[in-house]
């Protein structure tokens, strides 16, 4: 690892030795064979009605700028619409879904649709089920969403740091909102400890048994609607260079990487080309990095106070993290004002490009991108060139819009009548 200066701006880096190692490897097998079988869940969520293709999308004229090839970005900004704006209002309904489905056919046996569970045939059975999770908000919102649609309760646990505009949108959705005094591990040994005492479900991707229960194992599976979607719309796959995905836990990142590896590995007289896997956290929340930097998984030491809301972790999901030895190649730790510049240069459509909203917690990736023009050193770290071709998960929208328009100077509305006139023009110009 070593410490450098981002203009004026701390950062940390740590390229992974381990990357691919039999070792790794070995230690990574039973994650990814219980993860293995992710398309019921997609092909699943495909169904619902308000399911829609989120797009990929294109910022040529940035790339040409930054000099690489090309920039894609993945944008998750109106996932259910923009008052989830998530990835994760996938894996949590998901898992509501087959958590009611099981305790429906456990008392009537039979199994009942996703459909029929937003229906009042099943009420009976769904209403006497609470979800619980420990929350930043995107997951609070997400489970609220589920346990909502599909009809059972819902508990979401915050602690000091979750905005209240992020816990007042879960409260909106029905969900009891308990705000613990402490950190964000704090919440979570508080919900799984109410659950236990409850009989309720603690619905998280945290797995610390190799995803060998089925509760992470329905929320990592949910996430690859994400990777199926951008893997369909990635214009030449086998040409990205570079994949970046945000930290917090791992289970983002281990699921998007395990997705590209699954679709790029090849076969014993072809073998695996594949991009580089970078992990992007805050430096005050560093847990994936110091994992990488110690061989093992790993508390961060920073303070945890972070505009990355959603990566305020201590320390990573055990299982994730098994993944993410194997197969991530680069860890970076920003500060907060990396994150900021990246959300404003895809809210103002830079160098003529397609406006994008994306929150704190996603967006450091393009001010990472941004920071390597002017600095040599993390470019060359990050192997970054004019043939590079990156692909950056915009995984949130703005989650909490008054906190999003006084860190971009614009309100989300306002990006997202801006991407509309783009795609007016760009209609017109085709006429």
């Amino acid at each position: 690892m070593r410490i450098s200066r981002l203009v004026k701006m701390q950062y940390s880096y740590h390229h992974n030795t381990e990357r691919l190692s039999s070792q790794a490897e070995a230690t990574a097998a039973v994650c990814m064979r219980n993860l293995s079988n992710w398309m019921p869940a997609v092909d699943e969520i495909r169904t619902w009605p308000e399911y829609t293709i989120q797009p990929l999308r294109a910022l040529p004229n940035l790339a040409h700028k930054l000099g690489v090839r090309e920039i894609f970005v993945k944008d998750e900004s109106k996932r259910f619409g923009t008052g989830m704006g998530s990835f994760k209002a996938l894996g949590a309904p998901y898992s509501v879904y087959r958590i009611l489905a099981e305790e429906v056919h456990a008392k009537k046996g039979v199994w009942p649709s996703a459909a029929e569970l937003r229906t009042d045939k099943y009420r009976d059975i769904t209403n006497s089920v609470t979800v619980c999770v420990a929350t930043d908000g995107n997951q609070g919102r997400g489970l609220a969403y589920g346990a909502k649609t599909f009809g059972c309760h819902c508990v979401d646990y915050i602690h000091n740091h979750v905005s209240d505009g992020r816990a007042k949108r879960m409260m909106d959705l029905g969900a009891i909102v308990i705000r613990i005094n402490g950190e964000y591990e704090t919440s979570v040994a508080r919900a799984k400890e109410d659950a236990r005492m409850n009989g309720w479900y603690f619905v998280s991707s945290t797995s610390w048994s190799d995803f060998d229960n089925d509760v992470p194992q329905h929320v990592m599976n949910a996430y690859m609607v994400v990777l199926e979607e951008a893997i369909a719309l990635i214009p030449q796959l086998d040409r990205i260079s570079h994949v970046f995905v945000c930290g917090g836990v791992g289970s983002i990142a281990a699921a998007i990487f395990q997705g590209f590896y699954t679709h790029l590995r090849g076969d014993k007289n072809t073998p695996a080309q594949l991009p580089r896997f970078v992990v992007v956290e805050p430096l005050e929340a560093d847990c994936l990095l110091q994992s990488a930097k110690n061989g093992t998984a790993y508390q961060s030491k920073g303070t945890l106070c972070t505009l990355m809301a959603g990566l305020a972790c201590r320390a990573p999901s055990p299982a994730a993290w098994k993944l993410l030895n194997w197969l991530a190649s680069d860890f970076l730790a920003v500060p907060d004002s990396i994150a900021v510049e990246g959300m404003k240069a895809l809210a103002n459509g830079d160098e003529g490009d397609i406006p994008v909203v994306c929150g704190e917690s996603s967006a450091a990736s393009m001010g990472v991108l941004l920071e390597s023009v002017s600095n040599s050193s993390l470019r060359e770290s990050l192997g970054l060139d004019e043939n590079s071709q990156v692909i950056i998960f915009g995984l949130e929208g703005a989650t909490d819009p008054d906190i999003y328009e006084s860190l971009v100077g614009k309100s989300p509305t306002t990006v997202f009548e801006a991407q509309d006139r783009f795609h007016a023009k760009a209609c017109t110009d085709l006429s």
